[in-house]
């Protein structure tokens, strides 16, 4: 029998599913069903406002074309809906080169976030994010609340 090696695993946890929209229909049918509070911001980056809504340990996320032409060309291809699931991870750069190694096409690879082309994952498209503590996000950061259940 093999023996188990304990080596400390790179933190990973569920952030969000990404929904794009065009209006507030489904942020306002989400809020009416389930009473949320809401954080907005305008990524600047990334040309999308987007609105985190909190549900249990994770959030669903809405994003909003602000000049951001592949999702506005998304929406009128595919209408409103999920765009994405994410991870947040403490190290991004591990995790693009495992999901490289992996054969997965790593694409869009910033400071904050990577996402994993769905063409090599099954037609999903993967997110992986890592806020550092000054950025104005990191107050979704949900990783110390996997580290802490452990």
């Amino acid at each position: 029998m093999e023996k188990f090696i304990d080596k400390k695993p790179e933190k990973i946890r569920f952030h969000h599913v990404g929904i794009v929209v065009k209006t507030n229909n489904i942020k306002d049918l989400i809020k009416s069903f389930i009473d949320l509070d809401d954080r907005t911001w305008y990524n600047e980056s990334q040309g999308v406002d987007v609105t985190f809504l909190p549900v249990g340990n994770a959030y669903i996320e809405l994003i909003y074309p602000h000049g951001n032409q592949t999702i506005e060309k998304y929406i009128e291809r595919h209408g409103e809906g999920i765009h994405h699931f994410c991870f947040e991870v403490d190290n991004l750069d591990y995790w693009a080169k495992k999901s490289e190694e992996k054969g997965y096409k790593v694409v869009s690879k910033d400071s904050r976030c990577f996402f994993i082309h769905p063409k090599t994952f099954g037609g999903i498209l993967v997110e992986f994010i890592s806020w550092p503590e000054e950025d104005s996000m990191a107050v979704l950061t949900l990783l110390e609340e996997t580290t802490a259940k452990r």
